[in-house]
C-alpha cells in the first residue's frame, strides 16, 4: 500500500485529493476512508487514477 497525505477534503462534496510520497496526487471520496482531516498521514490502494481503502497511519 502507497503512503501519503490527505492535502486537501471538501466537507460539502465529501471528497478529497491525497499527495503520494511522489507527489502525485489522486483523488478520493470520504466514503472510502476512516479519516479525513489534512495533513493525516495515510495509506491507501489504488484503483484507476483515485485512491481507495484509505486508512489513517500514526
Amino acid at each position: 500500500m502507497p503512503l501519503g497525505t490527505i492535502a486537501v477534503y471538501n466537507k460539502a462534496e465529501g471528497v478529497g485529493i491525497i499527495a503520494d510520497e511522489h507527489g502525485e496526487r489522486r483523488p478520493f471520496s470520504g466514503m472510502e476512508t476512516q479519516t479525513t482531516r489534512e495533513g493525516q498521514r495515510v495509506a491507501f490502494e489504488v484503483v484507476g487514477a483515485k485512491a481507495t481503502n484509505v486508512i489513517a497511519v500514526r
